[in-house]
C-alpha cells in the first residue's frame, strides 16, 4: 500500500513514517500541492492507494480535493482529510466531496494506521498483503557495529535494512568472530551523512555466508527511537528525499 502525506509539516510526516513503514506500508511526502504536480510530472510517484492532506480551512479543503481530483485522476485513491472538525456538518459536506475519512487535530498517532486501512477496507476492500519495508545499501551509507560472544568488535557496512532486520558484508578477518544463534544485547547502527543518525537495538545473528561473507542480523529488541530513526532512514532511502 502506497500513502502520500501532502503537509508542510515534518513533524506529521515523521509521524506518519514511524507508524506507517514498520508496519509495510510505504509513505512519500509532498509539502503542497505544487510539489506534487512535480513529482508527478517527474514520474516520481508511485500508484498511490491513500492521499492524507492537511489543511486549515473550509476553502483550503474544497481547493485541495478540486486540485487532487484534476492532478490524480487515473488513480482510484482513498482521500483522507487531517485538520481541526468544527461541526456534524462539515463532516458532511467534506464527505460529499469525495473524502473518505479523517484524523482530527490535535493529531492522536495510535489512530493512523486504524483511519487508514479501516478507510482503504471501506473504499477498495481487503488491503494488499503487507511485507516489510526493506532497502537495499549499496553507497556505503550505512554501518553496523556489535560486539560479538567471543569479545571481538565487529564493525560493517550494511547493505540491507528493514525494522526486521539487516544484513552487512563482513571482513575476512571477521570470519570466525561471530556464530550464527549468538544474542547481541546491543548493536549500534549509524546511519552517515546526510543523515547523521544513530540508534541501538538488541537482535541474533540469524545466519552467515562465508562464501559472501554476509551476515544477517534479526532485531529482537527495538526502542522506540530505534523504530523511528529506522522507519526514517527507510524513508529517505526509498523517496530519494533528504530533506531530513
Amino acid at each position: 500500500m502506497n500513502v502520500l502525506v501532502i503537509s508542510p509539516s515534518r513533524l506529521l510526516r515523521d509521524i506518519f513514517i514511524s507508524e506507517l513503514i514498520p508496519k509495510g506500508i510505504h509513505v512519500t511526502w509532498s509539502e503542497n500541492l505544487d510539489e506534487v504536480r512535480e513529482k508527478l510530472e517527474a514520474k516520481k510517484l508511485p500508484q498511490l492507494d491513500i492521499v492524507v492532506f492537511e489543511a486549515i480551512t473550509k476553502f483550503d479543503v474544497f481547493t485541495y480535493m478540486k486540485s487532487l481530483r484534476y492532478l490524480l485522476q487515473n488513480q482510484k485513491i482513498v482521500f483522507v482529510l487531517y485538520s481541526e472538525i468544527k461541526s456534524k456538518e462539515d463532516i458532511f459536506e467534506y464527505l460529499k466531496l469525495g473524502i473518505g475519512a479523517f484524523l482530527v487535530k490535535p493529531l492522536d498517532r495510535s489512530l493512523v494506521f486504524s483511519v487508514l486501512t479501516k478507510a482503504y477496507e471501506r473504499f477498495k476492500g481487503a488491503p494488499p498483503e503487507r511485507k516489510l519495508v526493506r532497502v537495499e545499501i549499496e553507497d556505503g551509507s550505512a554501518t553496523v557495529e556489535f560486539t560479538s560472544l567471543k569479545g571481538i568488535r565487529v564493525i560493517s557496512d550494511l547493505i540491507d535494512i528493514s525494522v526486521g532486520g539487516c544484513a552487512f558484508r563482513y571482513l575476512s578477518k571477521d570470519e570466525d568472530a561471530f556464530s550464527v544463534g549468538e544474542e547481541l544485547e546491543e548493536i549500534l547502527l549509524i546511519f552517515h551523512s546526510p543523515y547523521n543518525i544513530e540508534t541501538t537495538v538488541r537482535g541474533k545473528i540469524h545466519s552467515k555466508n562465508p562464501e559472501k561473507k554476509i551476515g544477517v542480523i534479526i532485531f529482537t529488541e527495538l526502542t522506540q527511537d530505534a523504530i523511528q530513526k529506522i522507519s526514517k532512514f527507510i524513508f529517505h532511502k526509498v523517496s530519494l528525499d533528504y530533506r531530513i
